[in-house]
């Protein structure tokens, strides 16, 4: 989809395609991708780069134009009830006196031509929304501590947790990479701004938006280190939640092992027999009462095991 815009009075207002000085393009079909190619001189890798999603941010000072790609934030999603945060390459193209915004995503225009001030021209614009982008990753950035906060009250009971933070530690590593390559850029426009014909108004501008670029990117790097903190943390304890289990089904199979011992010896001969043979009478003994002093006998004998298990220090 592509629209026009034109400046009217410090702000946008809707323009015919053919004279407008700034144009949004979001998801470009193929005849939308030659008709910007034309009115911006755009050859195919150019116009292919901004298209990437994994491009690295960067500006180009051409003689003609200049082109700048940053990466923008999308909106957050779910996918198998785990929250995903996103990011979207940005191309920004200046031609002459036109400016061009070029997506791969579906984005919505009133939000992202959002404006903190008035904007009398191209320059203004593109500053107005590397503001905005840096501002977006901020916004996510409270999303994401939020979130850290609900999964540190779970962490202990929710066995999910521990998905959701790899999840979250995704997209922040994402983020992060996303949020130096935009400070590099935002650093280098900073630096070459007199060649790229920015006024020194502008530049002041610029450099507060560099650094506000820097402290997101501080904080994007200690919330994916406490993020990375946590997961550690979930899985040392369930490791040993695990231990302990493991433990415990040792020494459960510690006690039962020799009453299965005793068990198969005796086991190979009628019991109730053998033991009357051995008290020297001719008739057998009652059952219940040699099944209760074998029963009797592997309690005893697991009790003296459980006693040796906890001396030793194994329980």
């Amino acid at each position: 989809m592509l629209t026009a815009y034109d400046f009217e009075s410090g702000r946008l207002v809707e323009a015919e395609l053919e004279e407008a000085p700034v144009m949004f393009c979001c998801e470009p079909d193929q005849n939308e991708k030659l008709f910007i190619q034309k009115q911006f001189n755009l050859g195919w890798h150019t116009m292919n780069s901004i298209l990437d999603e994994n491009e690295l941010p960067r500006v180009e000072n051409r003689n003609d134009k200049i082109v700048i790609i940053c990466k923008h934030p999308l909106h957050i999603g779910v996918v198998d009830s785990h929250v995903e945060f996103r990011v979207t390459s940005l191309g920004a193209v200046i031609y002459e006196d036109r400016l061009l915004f070029i997506f791969n995503e579906e984005m919505s225009e009133e939000e992202f031509l959002r404006l903190y001030s008035a904007v009398h021209n191209i320059r203004d614009l593109l500053i107005n929304v590397l503001h905005r982008t840096t501002l977006h990753f901020h916004e996510h950035l409270r999303a994401i501590s939020l979130g850290m906060e609900q999964l540190e009250d779970k962490i202990e009971s929710d066995k999910n947790s521990l998905t959701s933070m790899f999840t979250l530690g995704k997209s922040m590593t994402f983020y992060v990479n996303a949020l130096n390559g935009n400070h590099t850029l935002i650093d280098r426009i900073y630096t070459i701004a007199g060649r790229l014909g920015f006024d020194s108004q502008q530049q002041e501008v610029l450099d507060d938006i560099r650094l506000d670029s820097a402290q997101c990117c501080q904080e994007a790097q200690v919330t994916l280190s406490l993020i990375t903190r946590m997961t550690d943390a979930r899985i040392s304890i369930m490791g040993n939640d695990l231990n302990i289990l493991m433990k415990r089904l040792t020494v459960f199979s510690l006690m039962v092992m020799p009453m299965n011992i005793i068990a198969g010896i005796g086991g190979m001969s009628e019991y109730t027999v053998f033991v009357g043979q051995m008290a020297g009478g001719e008739d057998k003994i009652p059952i219940w009462v040699s099944f209760g002093f074998l029963f009797l006998f592997f309690g005893l004998l697991g009790g003296l095991t459980y006693l040796l298990l906890k001396k030793l220090g194994l329980v």
